[in-house]
């Protein structure tokens, strides 16, 4: 209903009421007044105005302020953009009809229904304006003929433009993507006066919806089922077909709401956490202790050549005293590496957590970003001192792989174990150099992680793996899906991608970088969709300062779920805060100590490098 016929229904309901009084009742005044006061209030209720002309919205409005109105912006106008089509063998179309929608066979606009049409040598495409309140549903059919001869791979819809006063909150002047493959899809405007949602309360098929910038402060909502115009090559490139004699419906939702809310998107959430359901079964959010056994070389501008020490070429410790290369020297190092072992598990059990990730058990003989080697499955050949066999005849390890001794240190003490794989492939060449070669297709980057994986748990009983570099070539974050189908063949493992997208949260615990971003955790939105979410916070040697004074975000975020990552191959300053910060929470208090654990001096904190402070965008 719109706003001039609420005004005409009460209009007439007052008409008929003062008509069954005598004209000369008392009450008749009092009446009037009473249901002429009403009219703001139901006005109040629906915000939202629309009018329209020849071509679908005219002007629309909300809480009296003008959004749109074609009038003064005619080139505001519905129109039909850039669209996709190909043969029957999957060429593309070159037919300008199928590649562009103001190149058509007509349009026309039906007021009855508030639908405009446009048609196509190959069909046509209808979109339907329905007003509910404060919703504003935008209903689309795209109808492929019989006889087309095409497939339809959709179209990009601007149905109108919103000028707002002032630039939406975070949106910096740039277009908004809300990609249904990766994350729900709704797309939030505060522009400040209201807020405004752009909604695709149907999450099933491959849609995209959001803002496209259109001019200062002025956005349209992103409607379409093929990768919009322009669309950057490291973000999702989806289409939607429509096979000849078939059609295709989907809903675009624009929800307003007043400033400082947020408008209802409970349908668009509920279909993508159906569309994309949880897998994860990790129950155990207690702290994970991290460790970093090396420190990649700084001054190479070179990412292929090697930069380590001469006697110590994997760069342990980052101590150039260190002589792999001599029996006497190995025995040496191969005692401090089960140090840090043994170490691991006394400041991981102060703290009652659940286990140690350490970051590079291959060392660091390369800069970044090929230093870490994150591929277990290699150890023998990248850092054979690492495959040596332990020396000491007084250690209780004698005779064990070095490797091998250090993990279980650390699982004979019931601690969990981890390390990190990357979603490339790891190649030494003959001349010493090394790369990190990128894989092209999901099946290629699934079979490398879960050789890996499998790899390290089958050997070291690993169980969780931080997933560095979790991009491809462009730089996209890598397709959820790989992440669906390792969780799915390994369902006690978990996963910690350093980069993500909300669905990731269904398959992974997503990484995230206090130490250098003061990221606080989960963000509120994701509980809409997926209310157990969680990730894993890397804190390590953050500054005191910095980290007192986010204790409260930090704590709320634990007592949802987040995981924090504290520095356990020494004992850092920074330890007893995270302990405290998991007592305050209730999660797992971990046991008063009297006095801090102690550590073995050659991993003390003052000769420990920072070599784990690895910037991270």
């Amino acid at each position: 209903m719109s706003h001039r016929q609420v005004h005409a229904g009460l209009r007439g309901l007052m008409s008929h009421a003062m008509s069954t009084l005598n004209p000369e009742s008392k009450h008749s005044g009092w009446l009037s007044l009473l249901l002429l006061a009403l009219l703001p209030s139901v006005a109040a209720a629906q915000s939202l105005q629309l009018t329209y002309g020849a071509k679908g919205i005219q002007t629309l409005s909300f809480n009296g302020q003008t959004l749109a109105d074609v009038g003064a912006n005619p080139s505001d106008s519905f129109h039909i953009w850039h669209m996709k089509a190909t043969d029957l063998a999957g060429n593309l179309s070159t037919d300008s009809q199928s590649g562009w929608g103001e190149s058509n066979n007509g349009t026309s606009w039906d007021a009855s229904s508030n639908t405009e049409t446009y048609y196509f040598n190959w069909g046509s495409i209808a979109t339907q304006f329905v007003q509910n309140g404060n919703q504003l549903d935008m209903v689309v059919t795209e109808t492929n003929n019989a006889s087309s001869g095409l497939i339809f791979d959709g179209a990009e819809i601007y149905p109108l433009v919103l000028h707002f006063p002032q630039d939406p909150k975070n949106f910096n002047g740039y277009t908004q993507y809300a990609i249904t493959t990766t994350g729900p899809g709704v797309s939030v405007a505060d522009f400040g006066s209201g807020v405004v949602s752009a909604v695709l309360p149907d999450e099933s098929q491959p849609m995209y919806t959001g803002w496209k910038q259109a001019g200062a402060n002025a956005y349209s909502p992103l409607m379409t089922s093929t990768a919009p115009d322009g669309l950057a090559t490291f973000l999702p490139h989806n289409d939607r077909p429509v096979q000849p004699g078939t059609s295709f419906t989907y809903t675009v939702s624009l929800r307003f709401a007043a400033a400082n809310t947020t408008p209802n998107a409970s349908d668009a959430y509920a279909s993508f956490a159906k569309t994309y359901p949880s897998q994860m079964t990790w129950s155990d959010h207690r702290l994970i202790g991290t460790a970093f056994l090396a420190s990649s070389p700084q001054d190479g501008s070179d990412k292929t050549q090697p930069g380590g020490f001469p006697t110590n070429p994997r760069r342990y410790f980052n101590d150039a005293s260190v002589d792999v290369t001599t029996s006497v020297g190995l025995q040496a190092f191969q005692n401090r590496m089960l140090a840090v072992a043994q170490a691991n598990v006394v400041n991981t059990r102060a703290m009652n957590g659940q286990g140690v990730m350490t970051w590079d058990i291959e060392g660091q003989q390369y800069p970044q970003d090929t230093s870490y080697v994150c591929s277990p499955d290699q150890v023998a050949t990248v850092a054979p001192e690492m495959e040596s066999t332990v020396l000491d005849p007084q250690s209780p390890y004698q005779g064990q792989r070095l490797d091998d001794a250090y993990f279980g240190i650390m699982t004979g003490a019931g601690l969990k174990v981890g390390v990190c794989l990357r979603p490339q492939v790891f190649t030494l060449s003959g001349d010493g150099r090394a790369t990190q070669n990128f894989l092209t297709s999901n099946d290629q980057i699934i079979a490398n992680l879960e050789q890996k994986a499998a790899y390290a748990n089958s050997r070291w009983g690993v169980t969780m793996f931080y997933v560095d570099s979790t991009v491809d070539t462009n730089g996209g974050t890598l397709d959820p899906a790989i992440f669906q189908k390792l969780i799915t063949d390994y369902p006690a493992f978990l996963f910690i991608p350093e980069e993500s997208t909300p669905r990731y949260y269904a398959y992974t615990a997503p990484f995230y970088s206090f130490i250098f971003h003061t990221d606080i955790g989960t963000d509120a939105s994701v509980y809409n969709y997926y209310p157990n979410a969680f990730g894993v916070n890397l804190v390590n040697d953050v500054s005191q300062a910095t980290l007192n004074s986010y204790l409260p975000a930090l704590t709320q975020q634990v007592s949802k779920g987040d995981i924090l990552m504290g520095l356990v191959d020494y004992w850092q300053e920074n330890d007893p805060i995270l302990a405290s910060i998991y007592s305050s929470a209730g999660v797992s208090a971990p046991p008063v100590s009297t006095t801090p654990p102690v550590t073995s001096s050659d991993v003390s904190p003052a000769t420990t490098p920072k070599h784990h402070r690895r910037s991270r965008s």
